[in-house]
């Protein structure tokens, strides 16, 4: 049994360490997602397609995507009738999905900036006010309830 104190998670590097570990993740995996890249490349589209639409299943989730998204400027939804696959401000948000997806079938796992990426991305939804990311500067924490999270990766 290793010993992983509460308190070395505090630091990045033993995150990471931590959780490569815990699920075997190695180069061999890493490989495997950049080989993945010319085959998931042309389904991107219908993958964030289909994430927004089961997000959109429930109105607990859908409603999250009322309020005006960071850096948006457009027209914003003003109820759920309005949340649609091709509303502007989905589809602003549906980029950065993309934009995700690709990140990690072409990020260099043993960087560590790749992780203080993945980093930021989850802290980003935490509700933390100061996530690493500049857009996110002095934003109210964008909160997403962790069950959320782990319904979406199981579905």
């Amino acid at each position: 049994m290793r010993n992983i104190t509460p308190e070395s998670l505090d630091n990045l590097s033993s995150r990471v360490a931590y959780t490569r570990d815990f699920i075997n993740f190695t180069e061999a995996d890493a490989a495997a997602l950049h080989a993945a890249k010319p085959y998931l490349a042309p389904l991107i589209p219908s993958v964030v397609d289909a994430v927004y639409t089961k997000l959109f299943d429930f109105n607990i989730t859908a409603q999250s995507f009322i309020p005006r998204q960071t850096g948006y400027t457009g027209e914003t939804p003003t109820s759920l009738e309005d949340i649609t696959l091709d509303h502007p401000q989905i589809i602003f948000r549906k980029d950065f999905l993309s934009g995700y997806i690709v990140k990690l079938v072409t990020m260099d796992y043993s960087d560590i900036k790749s992780w203080e990426y993945l980093d930021k991305v989850g802290r980003m939804h935490t509700g933390v006010e100061d996530s690493g990311f500049k857009h996110r500067e002095k934003k109210p924490g964008l909160q997403v309830d962790y069950v959320h999270c782990a319904l979406l990766f199981g579905s």
